[in-house]
Order: structure tokens, then sequence, then C-alpha cells
């Protein structure tokens, strides 16, 4: 009788490592099949829907106070560039709304704390 040694667990998880390996790029396939089939009907849909009229520059803009313009437009081109024609919805000051955050942490941690007796 055989003696299960360290080497024999050693060679088992590689084993075990190669086969999940395997089924993760096997996952990864069956997934990245499914995104190009549904971008291709995407695409059909797309070609198959009517024209949409352009939008003019006179229609109404929000404007955005303290931000300048050419930033915003900046920021649009980088997006458009990086992820195809996609729509800034937002834009505010990073450093603004903090404030509540902070207290509803400062509850949630306080309503931990000890009582007195039971």
């Amino acid at each position: 009788m055989k003696n299960y040694t360290t080497w024999d667990a050693i060679g088992d998880m590689v084993v075990i490592y190669l086969i999940v390996v395997v089924i993760s790029m096997l996952v990864a396939t069956v997934i990245r099949g499914i995104v190009i089939v549904l971008s291709r009907q995407a695409a059909k849909a797309e070609a198959l829907a009517p024209a949409k009229a352009p939008v003019l520059a006179s229609t109404a803009q929000p404007t955005i106070t303290g931000i300048p313009q050419e930033h915003i437009a900046a920021i649009s081109a980088a997006v458009a560039m990086m992820m195809g024609a996609h729509r800034i919805v937002h834009i505010e000051m990073a450093n603004r709304g903090f404030g509540w955050t902070a207290e509803a942490r400062t509850t949630h941690h306080t309503s931990h704390a000890p009582r007195g007796s039971h």
C-alpha cells in the first residue's frame, strides 16, 4: 500500500488548478460569445431603427455655472473617444456632499454603543 505523500498532494493541487483554469477559460469564451451575439443584435436593431433627427444647437441646454464650457467639451470629447457616444448627465464639485454621509456613519456607529443593564 502506497502512502499519500506531500508530492502527491502537490500534484493533485496542480491538477485541480489546471482544471479550474480550463473551466474559467471556457466560461470566459461563452461570455464573450454572448457579448458578440448581443452586440450584433443591437447593431441590427440600430440599423433597422428610423433615423433620428439631429439635435439642433439652439435647443435648450442646461446652463452649468462655475464649470467652464471648454472643460465640459473636453470631458465629453474624452468620453466619446474612449466609450463611444455617451452623455454626461451630472457634473459637480468633488468636495461636495460629504456631510450627510459622515452624519449617517456616526449615527450608525453610535447605535452599536453598549447600553447599561439589560
